[in-house]
């Protein structure tokens, strides 16, 4: 058995090629819903004939109606196959931006970022995702999460430079036709194909077992003792979730509502669409070392270290937006806000240290339910501009906010006895 375990660990294991699929899935579901979506604000603004403030809307509601969402796709991610779950959420995510080209008003896309992309979104990316490769790694797991999130940042860098290439010639209504087209035919078949739902024994147990030195216990099969399993309650009355909860919103909440002001900041400064793509594009860039980076941070010190290194990070960021007015500056200003989205891979972690893999997906989908409390932001930063003619006052509230989330971070649990310790003993991997 030693001598078949140690050969399975030099080849491949499975369990990269399902981190593979997960960030073909998060590009192509959030390329045009959010990683480009300043450059269609003022596609839509003119053509609409709606403010740029109204547009702002598009992703709150989107937030809002996946809050409730997030928990009970979280719950299904624990009990039903994720080919299902992530067939129905590419499908759908198709329909969206299908039904986005064909709108006539402004009501019309915030309506369908709320009613459509907002539940789909939620069963095609990070809380069925996450939910998988908690099941699928212990070694490693840090990450892999982080890979997984990968896409979101890969789609950033890619697609905002393309779409402003693109869009004077074919118009954004056809650039999110053909997006939902190859979303339907290409990226779901993929995905649904490569997908498993846990390994066997034949896929190996080097990644199944916790690496020495790893801050996060061990508790990849575990579940919480008792008949009933983890509840929503159980989750809910850890200290330790909401501090996880308190420090991710802020940073993702501050650097979201920028983010999404992107495009209308760069026109403030007198900056092309052009200009205005590459400050996205630098944006994501930045999420992609995020990513990566938290991922082994959190592999070896926890969630605490990597949230006040990205806290701290996007604070940077926000004083570059705020006061650089050189070009230069404003791209490294929106690099550091793109840290922001780093954010899931050492709260994924954090989850699955505390409640364990069997407890994972509800516990991440009910972290994902408080989003909504960060959605005004953006319309906010939006309205603070047009009342004030300045981005500068709501930036330094900015600031502050990142400041203390860093000081919140301090009192997050590297190690030390959390859910997923108190757990029944570890039943072998099946066959």
């Amino acid at each position: 058995m030693t001598e078949q375990v140690e050969v399975q660990q030099r080849g491949w294991y499975y369990g990269w090629s399902i981190v593979g699929v997960l960030i073909l899935s998060q590009v192509a579901a959030n390329s045009l819903t959010y990683n480009t979506f300043a450059l269609f604000v003022p596609g839509w603004s003119r053509d609409l004939h709606a403010p740029i403030s109204q547009f702002m809307w598009c992703i709150s509601a989107m937030l809002i109606v996946a809050s409730p969402v997030s928990p009970l796709v979280g719950a299904l991610a624990d009990r039903m196959p994720p080919r299902r779950i992530f067939a129905v959420g590419l499908l759908g995510m198709a329909l969206f931006y299908v039904l986005v080209s064909f709108a006539t008003s402004a009501w019309q896309i915030v309506a369908l970022y709320g009613v459509v992309a907002a539940p789909f979104l939620v069963m095609c990316t990070a809380v069925p995702g996450n939910a998988l490769i908690s099941r699928w790694f212990v070694r490693r797991l840090g990450f892999a999460l982080g890979l997984s999130a990968f896409g979101i940042g890969l789609g950033g860098v890619i697609i905002p430079p393309l779409v402003a290439a693109l869009q004077p010639d074919l118009g954004w209504r056809m650039i999110w036709r053909l997006a939902g087209l190859i979303l339907a035919v290409v990226v779901m078949p993929i995905v649904v194909l490569v997908v498993r739902d846990r390994p066997s024994k034949r896929d190996g147990l080097y990644y199944l077992t916790p690496d020495a030195g790893s801050a996060r216990p061990h508790a990849h099969h575990g579940h919480r003792a008792g008949k009933g399993g983890l509840t929503w309650r159980d989750v809910l009355r850890r200290p330790q979730f909401w501090l996880l909860v308190v420090v991710y919103l802020t940073i993702l909440s501050t650097g979201s509502a920028l983010s999404q002001n992107m495009g209308a900041l760069a026109a403030s400064r007198g900056l092309s669409q052009q200009a205005a793509g590459n400050l996205l594009s630098a944006l994501s860039a930045a999420h992609i070392v995020a990513t990566l980076a938290t991922g082994l941070l959190a592999d070896r010190y926890g969630a605490r270290l990597p949230f006040i290194v990205l806290a701290l990070a996007v604070a940077v960021g926000v004083l570059f937006l705020a006061f650089g007015h050189d070009l230069s500056l404003l791209v490294a200003g929106a690099a550091l806000i793109g840290f922001n989205s780093g954010v899931m891979t050492p709260l994924a972690a954090g989850v699955a240290a505390e409640f364990g893999a069997q407890g994972f997906g509800r516990a991440f989908g009910l972290a994902m339910a408080f989003l909504p409390a960060g959605t005004p932001l953006a319309y906010l930063t939006a309205r603070a501009k047009e009342v004030t003619g300045s981005y500068v006052p709501i930036m330094l509230c900015f600031l502050v906010a990142l400041l203390l989330a860093a000081a919140l971070s301090l009192f997050l649990r590297r190690g030390g006895t959390s859910m997923a310790q108190e757990t029944v003993a570890a039943p072998p991997v099946p066959p």
